[in-house]
């Protein structure tokens, strides 16, 4: 027979059907006769006991498989309860236990009565320390909750069964009268009072809707703020339930507002994106078309001699050409979402490269000027983000002069040292580009200034508030500085300073350029694949090719690049491909064509960027931007294969 059935039959009407449950329980549990000797114990039990299995111990008396220092501490307590026939709770500290620790236990003893006489016990032993870790455990959760309805963005309060106010958090503090911490003002007070008078009705007959069938209620209605304003709000109300019946109600609410403010944002920046997506690949289409005029007007400029009546008129298309070059290439720039890649530049190229976008932000009523100092120096910066950062400048300047006026943009380089270093404490001493954007605008007065970085700051009636908050982060991330300087009526100049390039990057000039894209020799003669779903480009690059010895092949797409492959009886030394093709993509063509052949060679040309190439693991790639000039196509493959040799 089970001891617990022993036990049972002992012990009359305990209720065994406690003892399964107490089995499993974490806390010490046991039953012990008139002797007190155990009759049942659980395994926590057991463990106290230093036992592997807790029958071990039925029969036997604490004495014996206990510490006797526990024993006798816990047999003055047990004896008493069996003596009194009264039930005990008392905290029993320092219990030595088998992980060598010594603890201190809320121990709990109920007499067992069995023909009108005691028969034993029942105990209960909770740790301390576990009471202590649950006790702080609800603590930091209680903290939590109660930080959620405090801070909480939305108006929140607890109304009892008659809409007085019992708890409010800080938003409806603010709201109602007008101080974050005027929740204390606000209770005792009915929340009718701050409900709009012809709304009334409707919310009382919402609230007995919700007490009669228990339920929670969405519904629009006005509210009286502290200041007089009416506040159209969206309110969720909610029963809090205790036995099957309510006792209070929470009440959370929004601003309509607000909401609509948030949802315009949303919309805002969802059309930034379509219109970045847009611009992404109308400059892509504009590329191909710009590869073809600048390839083939290069190609008729180095054709002729300079005395033709026709050199100069084609020489003004290449220079055109280039300059849309560098538009297309801005207009992908500011469409890429790609992560900041700093490089060595050299920001007077850049301001000549930027000139004629800037142009076409400002308008025709504004003059702008650039003037660049001798910087000698490169600045580690991304392009994109320098773009990016230049433009809010303009376009703040733009929107202070409304009736017209000048930008200034100048360079020079500032050294900070000991004599101006209190102007400049957020960086190091030392060497730095000097970045200067000036309007004779309107100005600043000293309290916007304090805030014209901060997200979302703005003092026009629309606009997204981020233009300088952004130029502020770009600088940042470079390890940079920027200071503002204005007063009201006097115009305003951002002074920008980013450091020089730690790697020596010296600003290249034209020779060094000459001798850089000097062609390698020895590396003609080669069978290139070309493929590409544009017919001119096609055709222009297969030209360029084979005016320098190389035996062309050409493709249409993926599919027909493949099959000329596995066809194809000679070596084909380099594959040529656009990125972006129907069905089979440049990259995938790339790796297929790999596996096919080996040993050969990728280029891959783009009139988007090369962030997907960076992203693939491909051997022996090289990249070109679209549009591209001969000479540069030229250059490209002519290294590769150098590099190679």
């Amino acid at each position: 027979m089970r001891d617990d059935r022993v036990f049972e039959t002992r012990m009359g009407n305990f209720p065994f059907g406690l003892l399964d449950a107490l089995g499993a329980s974490d806390s010490c549990a046991y039953c012990k006769d008139h002797e007190l000797r155990y009759v049942w114990l659980n395994t926590a039990h057991g463990t106290l006991l230093g036992l592997s299995d807790p029958h071990q111990a039925i029969g036997k008396a604490d004495r014996g498989i206990f510490s006797r220092e526990a024993a006798l501490a816990l047999g003055q307590i047990e004896t008493n309860v069996l003596k009194t026939g009264k039930a005990s709770r008392e905290t029993v500290t320092g219990i030595p236990c088998p992980d060598g620790v010594r603890r201190s236990f809320v121990v709990a003893l109920t007499p067992l009565a069995e023909g009108g006489r005691i028969s034993g016990l029942f105990g209960l032993w909770t740790d301390v320390g576990c009471l202590l870790k649950d006790h702080e455990e609800l603590r930091k959760q209680k903290a939590f909750f109660e930080g959620l309805f405090s801070d909480a963005t939305a108006m929140a309060t607890v109304t009892d069964t008659d809409g007085v106010i019992i708890r409010a958090n800080k938003k409806a503090a603010e709201l109602f009268i007008g101080r974050e911490d005027g929740d204390c003002l606000i209770a005792g007070r009915n929340i009718m009072e701050f409900i709009h008078d012809d709304d009334k009705p409707k919310v009382i007959d919402l609230w007995k809707e919700s007490m009669q069938e228990k339920k929670g209620v969405n519904y629009q209605m006005r509210m009286k703020a502290f200041d007089g304003r009416i506040l159209y709000m969206l309110i969720s109300g909610r029963p809090i339930m205790e036995n099957g019946e309510i006792i209070s109600f929470l009440y959370q609410a929004l601003d309509m507002i607000d909401l609509k403010v948030q949802e315009q944002k949303l919309l805002q920046t969802s059309s930034i994106e379509t219109v970045g997506q847009l611009a992404g690949g109308f400059a892509h289409d504009f590329n191909n078309l710009l590869t073809v005029i600048n390839g083939y007007s290069e190609m008729m400029l180095n054709s002729i001699d300079k005395a033709h009546p026709f050199y100069s008129k084609i020489f003004q298309i290449c220079q055109a050409g280039s300059q849309a070059s560098v538009l297309t290439q801005k207009i992908l720039e500011f469409s890429r979402k790609t992560m900041p890649e700093m490089r060595n530049l050299d920001l007077n190229q850049e301001l000549s490269n930027q000139e004629m976008i800037l142009k076409h932000f400002i308008g025709p009523n504004i003059r702008l000027v650039i003037e660049k100092g001798e910087v000698l120096n490169a600045v580690k910066i991304d392009p994109t983000q320098f773009s990016k950062m230049l433009v809010n400048l303009v376009i703040n300047a733009r929107d202070a002069m409304p009736k017209g006026g000048e930008i200034t943009i100048t360079t020079d380089v500032k050294v900070v040292d000991g004599s101006n270093a209190p102007d400049y404490d957020d960086i190091q001493q030392g060497s730095y580009l000097l970045l200067c954007v000036r309007d004779t605008g309107v100005g600043m007065s000293e309290e916007i200034k304090r805030h014209i970085f901060d997200p979302f700051f703005t003092t026009r009636e629309k606009g997204k508030g981020i233009g300088l908050w952004t130029v502020n982060s770009i600088v940042k991330a470079a390890g940079g500085t920027v200071h503002v300087e204005s007063a009201p009526g006097a115009g305003t100049t951002f002074k920008i300073l980013l450091p020089f390039s730690k790697e020596g990057g010296a600003v290249k000039s034209g020779s060094d350029e000459a001798v850089e894209k000097k062609i390698p020799a020895g590396t003609e003669g080669k069978t290139i694949l070309v493929v590409e779903d544009d017919d001119i480009v096609r055709d222009l690059v297969r030209e360029i090719l084979k005016q320098k010895g190389h035996n062309i092949l050409t493709a249409r797409n993926g599919g027909d690049a493949l099959q000329l492959a596995r066809q194809y009886e000679g070596k084909i030394d380099l594959l040529i491909t656009d990125m972006v093709m129907r069905r089979i993509d440049g990259i995938m063509l790339s790796k297929k064509m790999q596996s096919i052949l080996p040993d050969i060679k990728v280029m891959l040309m783009s009139g988007y960027g090369n962030d997907l190439v960076r992203k693939e693991e491909l051997r022996d790639i090289a990249f070109l931007q679209k549009p591209f000039l001969p000479n540069e196509l030229v250059q490209k493959v002519g290294t590769m294969f150098s590099c190679a040799g």
